[in-house]
């Protein structure tokens, strides 16, 4: 889950500092927004803005995999004076 929260944590525009994970990235974006789920399951040519991935090593007999999403609802803030 750490890790997880890493990837969601990191600046959008910011690529993946190793290649191969960062084509991955791009990859799965690119599948993400031509499935035309788009906002609110509303339809639309963009579902996804960014797909963040983070790798670490374990053991073969394991796949642990952590997903951790961020509504764009959940991340406003607003403050009154």
């Amino acid at each position: 889950m750490f890790l997880a929260k890493k990837a969601l944590l990191r600046p959008l525009a910011e690529p993946h500092p190793v290649s191969e994970v960062a084509e991955l990235e791009q990859e799965i974006l690119a599948r993400i927004n031509r499935l035309g789920i788009g906002p609110l399951g509303l339809g639309g040519t963009t579902t996804a803005l960014a797909v963040h991935a983070e790798v670490a090593s374990t053991h073969i007999a394991s796949l642990p995999v952590a997903v951790n999403l961020q509504c764009h609802s959940a991340r406003h803030k607003e403050i009154i004076i």
